[in-house]
């Protein structure tokens, strides 16, 4: 009897973790944001590893890490921002560029990495 109890548990415990889970990943508009910033997302490219987090800065600031299973997202403000990623601790295989925000774009990054690189490729809009 003391099996079948804990079963039961065990499957209401695992449905209220989906159920919760799946609420909080329905796609919108951040509160944060405003509607004349720009959108910057990056996700792991499909063949880079697990277990490897991307540190991002912006404007010489850290913005986040993320790693892979998951999307940074960040609203921007228009006009040009310097962008950094890296692994974490691993600042010489670093990539860097500039980022010209306008209102209401968004700007799509995959990111990949060779042994000596972190590469962010952009993602080319279907229209």
């Amino acid at each position: 009897m003391k099996k079948v109890n804990f079963v039961v548990v065990l499957l209401a415990a695992v449905g209220v973790v989906l159920f919760t889970s799946t609420n909080q990943s329905v796609a919108g508009q951040s509160e944060y944001s405003r509607s004349g910033d720009g959108l910057l997302r990056m996700k792991h490219s499909p063949a880079l590893g697990i277990n490897i987090p991307i540190a991002v800065w912006i404007d010489g600031a850290q913005a986040g890490v993320f790693a892979k299973g998951h999307v940074y997202e960040r609203y921007l403000t228009p006009g040009r921002h310097d962008l950094h990623a890296s692994r974490p601790g691993r600042l010489f295989d670093s990539w860097r560029g500039t980022l010209d925000v306008r209102p209401g774009e968004t700007y799509s990054f995959v990111v990949s990495c060779t042994p000596n690189h972190v590469i962010l490729q952009p993602v080319s809009r279907i229209e």
